[in-house]
């Protein structure tokens, strides 16, 4: 398909009764003074466009991976609170164990919560978790985080004494 481009021909310039400078191709008939304008148009000559079956384009997109964002992230975690060799008074023996968790995780995950190695609670999509059912003495506590993808972190353990009131008969 070949388009052609037209030349101007004749090119008038005027200024009207208002003292406006008019351009045209046709000059007035009102106004006896207007003046052909010398104006030099490049030459293109023919420009061919290639025409195609499709009549639509649309751009590829980039591949998207499915395990953008989890696959390179090292997370650490560490146990806030408590404090290491910290007692607790937990007279119905409840305490509460909070998690720092670095970068904090995209999608669901969960934080385990293992006293002397054996998991007492689990909490989903938070970094604090009350343990319930801690008997009193000495403890090692750690908690262990589990993200979307099955990757598994465990922090460093630390030593609490859960004291509890003992009534005596």
């Amino acid at each position: 398909m070949g388009i052609s481009c037209v030349q101007a021909e004749d090119v008038y310039k005027w200024v009207d009764s208002n003292g406006v400078t008019h351009y045209g191709d046709n000059p007035q008939n009102s106004n006896k003074k207007a003046t052909m304008v010398n104006v030099q148009t490049p030459k293109l000559g023919n420009v061919s466009v290639q025409s195609s079956s499709s009549t639509s384009y649309t751009p590829q997109r980039p591949p998207v991976r499915a395990d953008f964002g989890n696959q390179n992230l090292n997370y650490n975690i560490s146990i806030s609170s408590p404090s290491n060799g910290e007692e607790i008074r937990a007279n119905n023996g409840t305490i509460v164990v909070s998690a720092n968790v670095t970068p904090k995780p995209q999608g669901n995950y969960a934080i385990r919560v293992f006293i002397d190695n054996s998991l007492y609670a689990s909490s989903s999509n938070t970094q604090r978790v009350e343990v319930e059912g801690v008997p009193r003495g000495e403890h090692t506590i750690m908690v262990k985080l589990q993200t979307q993808d099955g990757k598994i972190i465990a922090s460093e353990p630390i030593n609490v004494v859960v004291l509890r009131v003992v009534a005596k008969n």
